[in-house]
């Protein structure tokens, strides 16, 4: 379940969710190793060799085919015999499975055994998620898979397995000679379901109703949702519009809700759900921040997360342990939510969400993930290039950006969503409804203004986000909320993004934003306050070494929290402070009206390895 925005800080919560996607269970699903359709890790390559799968076919061996086996009588329906797809009268392989009833986020062991066959290196077990039990999905449309290395029988253990509206099933694969390219299917599994089946009202914020209150033995008020849904000719084209299991599968039912009435720096529970049918989640927990223009009445500094690239990268895993990434990521804020000392608010996900790149099932999966964050607080996101950029199909795009979108001649916007071009971003979130849906809007809480923009659409001067910002900026009273926040996906101060920085880096001096986040490359990076290359400081008198005001905007890259990190090296300018190459990311404390402490938090060490002071009174002259 995700809490997407805080309309005014303490006036209206929206939330939008799945049905099913993602049930608040106590399994801490943030702990556990995170890649692929059944959360597993690969060491090898796909088993087809790259998501297309062109080169790769399916066979079975030459033996007949029984296209319906029946097996026992279940123990939650006696008398029900189970489907199951075709299968071999004498399989090489037994895939039996346990047990056959399972929760969301449950682990799941596979077992198997090789008959009448050799075992080799390559054999492999591929995981579906079959939407209907009597039409089992074709072999090639695996969303997971394991090597069996060679050995002629094991159990493995796959999960915690998300509940994506689907019955699961295991099959074993030998790869045959010459060409290794087609794979022979020597045994199935039966179908694994869901206790909850597919009515299980999960990611974060779900179904016909959302009940809340301040006590959470009495959740007095109840606020009806509202449904809606995307299909595969909705995006753009190939492969987001492909209908298979690994590409475009039915999302489910999204439901949002509009929790309205509540009280700034008040604790609220809340579960959604069907209550006629008693279908409803866990009772969740989440604070209201401070009421713009507010400090918090506890003292503590208003906090919140910032980073960018947070998804997997893709279905074939490499590099570092992804413990120590995503994650990480969100284990280790769970942690800070804990933490008595501070006051978290809000999570700024500044673009690159799931990196699904037109697979529907890596979105439920990345609910899945962020659910245990996103339930306590508001969970921000802004456009990066792998939920937008496209090059076709334009009329489909929900910003409305003319001519397949934008595509300046100094950048690199190509067709990075495999076409998703912004549908299904804008179909799971929800935003304040002040600028351009996900897109571009802002947000006020407390002592600090926050405006999200897109650097994936056109930025230049007279363009409609530009002019869009400017009236933001313009309009953002810093008597009130004296810190202005700017966040975007690729950064304005990066070596690639110089045509970013001379259309933007203007106009965010003149209106003195304080910082300006970003992420888009795999790192972190810290500069000085600047502007035109020049680090702008004033000196304040009796101030601890290191400690100055500053007179320009200071840019933070957050790219690293979870997306294989860069190994690309750093363009060495001198307005830079720290880069690091680390999985991490970041935590901003505001404490008044001049004083922010930023903290960049390393996944490795699980410590604060980089941190700074913005100390500022936001007033400064723009040179000319």
């Amino acid at each position: 379940m995700k809490v997407t925005s805080l309309l005014a800080a303490a006036s209206a919560l929206v939330c939008a969710s799945s049905l099913p996607g993602l049930n608040a269970a106590s399994r801490n699903h943030a702990l556990e190793v995170l890649r692929g359709g059944a959360w597993s890790f690969h060491l090898g390559g796909d088993p087809c060799g790259d998501v297309s799968r062109s080169n790769c076919s399916f066979a079975s061996p030459p033996m007949a085919e029984t296209t319906l086996m029946r097996g026992p009588q279940s123990e939650e329906n006696p008398g029900d015999m189970e489907r199951m797809p075709p299968v071999l009268e004498m399989p090489y392989a037994r895939l039996p499975v346990s047990p056959q009833r399972i929760n969301h986020l449950d682990p799941l062991g596979v077992s198997f055994e090789l008959k009448y066959a050799t075992p080799n290196a390559t054999d492999w077990i591929g995981v579906y998620c079959n939407d209907d039990e009597s039409r089992p999905l074709p072999d090639i449309e695996y969303i997971d898979w394991r090597y069996t290395n060679g050995a002629d029988s094991a159990t493995l253990q796959f999960g915690p397995l998300v509940n994506m509206r689907c019955s699961w099933q295991f099959r074993y694969f030998a790869a045959s000679a010459p060409d290794g390219r087609t794979n022979v299917r020597l045994g199935v599994s039966r179908f694994v379901r869901f206790t909850r089946g597919n009515k299980e009202p999960l990611q974060a914020v779900a179904a016909p109703t959302v009940i809340y209150g301040r006590d959470s033995a009495a959740l007095t008020q109840c606020v009806v949702a509202v449904g809606d849904s995307y299909t595969a000719s909705d995006m753009c084209y190939a492969p987001a519009t492909t209908v298979a299991a690994q590409h475009y599968r039915n999302p489910g039912t999204l439901y949002s809700a509009v929790m309205t009435g509540l009280v700034p720096e008040q604790a609220y529970f809340y579960q959604v759900g069907d209550a006629a049918t008693s279908t409803l989640s866990p009772v969740f927990k989440f604070r209201t921040g401070p009421a713009p223009g507010k400090s918090s009445s506890s003292g503590k500094p208003m906090s919140f997360f910032v980073y960018g690239d947070l998804g997997d990268w893709n279905i074939k895993a490499t590099g570092p342990q992804p413990e120590e990434r995503t994650a990480t990521t969100i284990e280790l804020m769970r942690r800070d939510l804990n933490d008595p000392a501070r006051n978290y608010i809000a999570t700024m996900h500044n673009g690159d969400i799931s990196y699904a790149l037109s697979r529907t099932y890596l979105w439920d999966q990345f609910g899945a993930l962020v659910q245990p964050v996103a339930t306590q607080i508001p969970y921000m996101i802004g456009i990066g290039n792998h939920e937008y950029c496209y090059t076709s199909g334009g009329d489909k795009d929900p910003s409305g950006a003319p001519d397949n979108g934008y595509h300046p001649p100094e950048g690199n916007y190509g067709s990075d969503s495999w076409g998703e071009c912004g549908v299904p971003t804008n179909k799971r979130f929800i935003m304040p409804a002040n600028g351009n849906r996900v897109f571009w809007w802002s947000v006020e809480y407390g002592l600090a203004h926050h405006t999200q923009i897109s650097s994936e659409h056109d930025f230049t001067p007279g363009s409609p986000m530009y002019q869009w910002l400017e009236n933001d900026l313009k309009s953002v009273d810093r008597a009130k909320t004296p810190w202005l926040f700017v966040y975007l996906h690729r950064p304005i101060d990066y070596r690639l993004s110089l045509f970013i920085r001379k259309n933007l880096e203007p106009l965010l001096a003149t209106y003195k934003v304080d910082i300006v986040f970003s992420g888009h490359y795999h790192a972190y990076e810290l500069t000085c306050p600047v502007y035109k290359e020049k680090c702008l400081t004033e000196a304040i008198p009796g101030a601890a070494p290191g400690l100055a005001k500053a007179k320009a905007p200071m840019h933070i890259l957050v790219g690293s929290a979870g997306a294989d990190v860069d190994n690309i090296g750093y363009f060495d300018v001198p307005w830079r402070i720290v880069a690091e190459l680390n999985y991490g990311y970041g935590r901003v404390h505001v404490h008044n009206a001049t004083h922010v402490e930023w903290e960049f938090v390393r996944n490795k060490t699980r410590a604060v390895t980089s941190s700074a002071w913005v100390i500022s009174d936001h007033d400064w002259v723009v040179e000319a």
